[in-house]
């Protein structure tokens, strides 16, 4: 009933809000109609799909068969981790204990392939036998740590790789791509870019959770104080009798370990998301884009989705021309 109510706020609000801007200009021309559709359009929550982009590129799904337990991997989720905490399950030599990555033999591209590879019956069978994970994030601070660690600080990436739409450190001009691009996945008007999707796209859109949704163990992943979490992770390996060693290993790991591309900590990120909290209007464009994973993983919303947007031309002059 509450998602319901948020559900209707959302729209009211967003309707009322374009209304607003466009009330006193009294164009009837077919062009300034359309123009104004589509600015409704692409203010209100992006739709929840129901169809999976599986790639090579991504190869999400891991499983361990020795102890039953599988996870599907979203981008900036903590994703590295779980890859080398995968790939140390699958390693066959346990004298020797490392913590590292496996370069992606282990890793599946659908549900699909990685039943066959495990010889589980199905994927409903594999369901049924597996412990299957899914780690979820609050969705501003995902968008967040994908923009600052691809956008910002571009780590890892070469001079010439770009995958920010060509708008550098400019959130404002990211967000609006991005939405942009959305819409046009959500109405087959274009295949997805498997590296935007992997770090950027709903994490609805992810796991073909559309159609097993019900069948996901969901672990929310923090952007700060990580020791309950870390000790979730160690409880789920523990119900899948993972040796206490390893387990001991593992927690030691994950708590001590802080891959190169961790930016929660960084003063710049807090300057961005300070800055995002400020605008209204890109604010609302944000919540609009990941409305349905704040409502399907209980996130709360942001106050000023609900509000109307004033001027946010100069909100921030930290971050004037970033944003």
């Amino acid at each position: 009933m509450l998602k319901n109510r948020n559900i209707l706020i959302f729209f009211i609000v967003t309707f009322l809000s374009i209304s607003y801007g466009t009330e006193g200009k009294k164009h009837h021309n077919k062009k300034a109609v359309i123009r104004n559709e589509e600015k409704i359009n692409e203010t209100l929550p992006i739709p929840m799909i129901h169809k999976s982009f599986p790639s090579v590129d991504k190869k999400e799904y891991l499983a361990s068969p020795k102890y039953k337990l599988g996870v599907c991997m979203i981008g900036k989720n903590f994703s590295s981790m779980i890859d080398r905490i995968f790939c140390f399950l699958n390693n066959s030599n346990k004298k020797k204990f490392k913590f590292g990555e496996c370069q992606r033999t282990h890793r599946h591209e659908s549900l699909s392939i990685m039943q066959k590879t495990y010889r589980a019956g199905g994927v409903k069978n594999m369901f049924k036998n597996y412990q299957m994970l899914m780690i979820v994030r609050n969705p501003i601070d995902r968008l967040i740590s994908g923009f600052m660690q691809l956008c910002y600080f571009r780590i890892y990436l070469k001079p010439n790789e770009d995958y920010c739409y060509g708008c550098g450190r400019n959130f404002n001009c990211f967000v609006s791509k991005l939405q942009k691009e959305l819409w046009k996945v959500a109405k087959n008007k274009m295949i997805p870019n498997q590296f935007h999707d992997y770090h950027f796209y709903p994490q609805t859109w992810q796991c073909a959770y559309y159609k097993f949704k019900p069948y996901y163990t969901y672990i929310k992943y923090p952007s700060s104080n990580k020791s309950s979490f870390y000790k979730t992770i160690i409880n789920h390996l523990d119900k899948a009798h993972v040796p206490k060693k390893h387990l001991t290993f593992l927690y030691d790991k994950m708590y001590s370990i802080k891959t190169e591309h961790t930016t929660n900590s960084r003063e710049a990120t807090k300057l961005y998301k300070d800055s995002l909290y400020n605008n209204i209007t890109l604010l609302k464009k944000v919540c609009a884009i990941f409305y349905h994973d704040f409502i399907e993983f209980n996130y709360d919303l942001p106050s000023g989705c609900y509000q109307s947007p004033k001027n946010n031309s100069n909100n921030s002059t930290t971050l004037s021309n970033s944003f």
